[in-house]
């Protein structure tokens, strides 16, 4: 379990070693991992493209009032015997990496086909609705992409100001039931 915290509310006291390593997700992003010297354990992780974000790993506080998650994040490798209360936010961004070269190579229809058959699997996902509706727009299914992006909106009121700007709608923007959801 981590605790993300803007850089000026951490202060890291004693000594630590550093290794870093690129993500073998889609943002291929350096993260450094910084560890105690004594124990080898991992006590903290930075980031050097967001310098403004230290993340520590809660067990490094000791302190057994810390306070309990609000969101499960790459959700879909959560060992199943790791049980969470219903009030977590459950994230599984890296569901998408299956889907992402289509959507690369310009192939939306398939892209599409295959976020379907993820919301299928994984239908609390509402990013995978927002992701399923851009390549519908894409793919000219207008009425598909419209659906999905009004089931992402209901899931969360974040993805109606980021269709807004998303050039990924471009073909369904001048619909009047994609202008209805993006005026509410």
């Amino acid at each position: 379990m981590q605790a993300g915290f803007k850089a000026d509310q951490v202060q890291v006291v004693g000594r630590f070693s550093d290794f870093a390593r690129v993500s073998d997700e889609a943002d291929r992003k350096e993260h450094v991992f910084h560890f105690c010297p004594d124990c080898g354990s991992q006590v903290f992780y930075t980031e050097p493209s967001e310098p403004d974000c230290v993340v520590v790993s809660v067990g490094s506080f000791a302190d057994p009032s810390f306070p309990p998650p609000t969101e499960s994040g790459y959700d879909s490798r959560r060992h199943q015997w790791v049980g969470l209360p219903d009030s977590i936010q459950r994230y599984a961004p890296e569901l998408w990496d299956s889907v992402r070269p289509l959507y690369a190579a310009g192939s939306y229809a398939e892209a599409a086909d295959r976020g379907r058959e993820l919301i299928e699997a994984r239908p609390e996902q509402g990013y995978l609705y927002y992701n399923v509706a851009c390549c519908e727009s894409l793919a000219g299914r207008g009425a598909d992409a419209i659906e999905h992006l009004r089931q992402a909106i209901d899931m969360w009121e974040g993805c109606r100001e980021m269709a807004n700007g998303d050039s990924d709608f471009d073909a369904i923007r001048g619909e009047s039931a994609f202008q209805e959801l993006i005026s509410r």
